[in-house]
């Protein structure tokens, strides 16, 4: 099924609809706004009756509203919530002493978590640089590579003082690892 097989023959000349002479189609022009008084819909800066029954809400401002206004009364006052915000006038802590009025309250240092958090990393890091200086009586932080090397042999079996003795560890630190198989080195996942 050639191209040429399939379809009808054309011949090479495209051929117009002819008009005769002086019928040719006038140019296209745009139909001209009538001169003629017939009004058109205008925008309107008056407020008419339709216009202003228009705006008026259906419902009534529950502001203003009777049943409303005796719900709100009969809720009583909201005791607010104390909060560390610079523009909240809500009391202190209970038990703690009333701030000056537009100075900063916070937390006490006990229940802000981020400050325990970092003094408590803080304390951890003082040991650490304490016990790097002083090796003499055993370590009880480990490197990565250390705690790969326990695990590994802790799978193994190897009692936990010899693992100690061996890397020159305090007494118990293995044994805060947990149990054989709690604490695997990463790659020996089941």
């Amino acid at each position: 099924m050639g191209a040429k097989a399939s379809k009808p023959v054309q011949s090479a000349t495209r051929k117009f609809p002819t008009r005769a002479p002086g019928n040719a189609a006038p140019p296209h022009t745009r139909p001209q706004p009538s001169t003629q008084s017939r009004s058109e819909p205008r925008a309107s800066y008056a407020k008419d009756d339709a216009i202003k029954r228009d705006s008026i809400d259906p419902d009534p401002n529950p502001s203003t509203n009777a049943a409303f206004s005796q719900r709100l009364k009969q809720m009583g006052v909201a005791t607010p919530n104390p909060t560390l915000s610079n523009s909240s006038t809500a009391s202190s802590y209970p038990g703690f002493p009333e701030q000056k009025p537009g100075a900063p309250s916070f937390a006490p240092l006990s229940q802000n978590r981020t400050l325990s958090a970092l003094e408590a990393r803080q304390r951890l890091q003082e040991r650490a640089q304490a016990e790097y200086e002083d090796r003499s009586k055993g370590s009880e932080f480990l490197d990565v590579g250390t705690l790969t090397q326990v695990l590994i042999m802790q799978g193994r079996g190897v009692p936990h003082a010899d693992i100690e003795k061996r890397f020159r560890l305090k007494s118990g630190v293995v044994e805060r690892l947990g149990p054989k198989g709690v604490t695997v080195p990463y790659g020996q996942i089941l």
